[in-house]
């Protein structure tokens, strides 16, 4: 069934059977993967999903439904399970479908190119990749894969107030990870570049990155356990915020899962930490002019030179909290429901580069991968105790690889301690989340090692 007629008697039959006000929210997903070991196709995934869901309120109370399907049978089920639904919930959460906002950002994250390049052209790109790692030293011995992928989302979200919203991006990227081995010890590192166009992909760069990453971190060895001053690499600080970003969630804080409850106003961490969620940013993965219940998305500064601003909301948590929605309500997929989550998220980045970083710090360590983070870090309290490797810094230099050791901190802590921040903002790529950070360092931090 054409789409708008879909619509029209959709929004029709949830009238006529008592919903008062209803929303639909169609997304696409159409994703492609393809990982290379040795020359074959190890892995090989291509997938297109697509649905609706349906919003509505009947009785005061918000009902939700989902279908593949854009059909007579499929409005019929959707209409009766919004009403079964809503009679089912029991919240005092006062729930209403948005009418919209006056004026949305343009924002194109969308390459007509980048979105239409052949699979063949993705397979031939991930053999090539390998190719080229296992050129690019003979200490390379083979690599754990190399894969290529794409990712189109597209998403329109329509009302019965009017409001009618769509946006559309896509991507695609190369990782690599390179296995060497010298004097019989043996290392592993990786690489990846993710972008809007084909281009700005450039596999040569992923596989020199990804080679050189691995060849430094040979022959690593264990240090003495105490307290160090310690960099965290931007790559390794994102995947850190990456792990306790739901801590800015009101709706976590509702929850009790969050120790940042109420505290807007108070210092939360160092004058030097200032932490942005943009979804208006020019080239942000996570870039997109509404949020998942269509209200216009805006910057906003969350810490402030060390000191909470606001936590992160959607509709929901904002009327139930006595505050204004930060347009951040998001949904996993179609049929998934209105949470809260970050978009382009991110440490602000200093003035001075990596090496005025690595000078400033004198002798301590730089820690360059963390594991374990499912596992070791606990989004609740803070604590984190995790392995990780990376290299000594002596006389404002790093010097010789270091491997298993742990450290241990909390976040909020962490927050506290942060002496310096460089300039090397890095994302983590992200349709719906993107988390980034520069380099920083901490004037110490527990280390277990020998």
């Amino acid at each position: 069934m054409d789409r708008q007629l879909f619509i029209d008697k959709l929004f029709l039959a949830a009238k006529e059977a008592g919903i008062d006000e209803c929303e639909a929210y169609f997304a696409m997903s159409d994703d492609f993967s393809v990982e290379v070991l040795e020359g074959q196709i190890k892995e090989y995934s291509a997938a297109i999903t697509s649905g609706v869901c349906l919003r509505g309120v009947y009785n005061g109370k918000m009902g939700y439904a989902s279908s593949e399907e854009m059909d007579e049978d499929a409005i019929e089920m959707l209409v009766h399970s919004v009403k079964e639904n809503a009679m089912l919930i029991e919240t005092d959460d006062k729930t209403t479908i948005f009418e919209g906002s006056e004026k949305y950002q343009d924002i194109n994250n969308y390459n007509e190119e980048t979105a239409s390049v052949p699979a063949s052209v993705k397979i031939q790109e991930a053999i090539e990749l390998e190719k080229l790692v296992k050129a690019a030293d003979p200490r390379v011995i083979r690599t754990e894969g190399c894969s290529y992928a794409s990712m189109i989302n597209e998403k329109r979200i329509v009302n019965s107030k009017g409001l009618d919203v769509s946006f559309k991006a896509c991507m695609l990227g190369a990782v690599a990870v390179p296995i060497v081995s010298e004097n019989g010890k043996v290392n592993y590192a990786f690489d990846m570049k993710y972008a809007f166009d084909k281009k700005d992909v450039d596999i040569k760069k992923v596989a020199e990155n990804a080679v050189k990453e691995a060849l430094s971190g040979l022959n690593a060895s264990s240090v003495p356990s105490g307290e160090y001053k310690t960099i965290f690499r931007n790559d390794v600080a994102a995947g850190l915020f990456a792990t306790f970003s739901s801590v800015f969630s009101a709706e976590s804080a509702r929850k009790g899962l969050s120790l940042l409850k109420g505290r807007e106003g108070e210092v939360i961490a160092s004058e030097n930490v200032t932490i942005i969620d943009d979804p208006l940013m020019e080239g942000g993965f996570a870039s997109c002019p509404f949020d998942a219940e269509g209200v216009a998305t805006k910057t906003k500064t969350v810490i402030e030179n060390g000191t909470l601003n606001t936590l992160l909301h959607n509709r929901t948590t904002a009327e139930a909290m006595g505050k204004e929605t930060t347009g951040n309500a998001s949904k996993g997929g179609y049929a998934a429901p209105v949470l809260v989550a970050p978009t382009n998220f991110y440490l602000k980045p200093g003035d001075k580069n990596f090496d005025e970083l690595v000078e400033e710090v004198g002798d301590g360590l730089l820690i360059t991968s963390l594991m374990g983070m499912h596992s070791g870090a606990n989004q609740i309290s803070g604590d984190f105790s995790l392995g990780a490797k990376g290299f000594r810094i002596e006389g404002g230099k790093v010097t010789t690889p270091v491997e298993q050791i742990t450290v241990a901190d909390n976040f909020f802590e962490l927050l506290k301690k942060i002496a310096c921040v460089a300039s090397d903002l890095e994302f983590r790529p992200g349709i719906s989340t993107a988390i980034g950070a520069p380099s920083f360092y901490v004037e110490k931090i527990a280390v277990a090692g020998k």
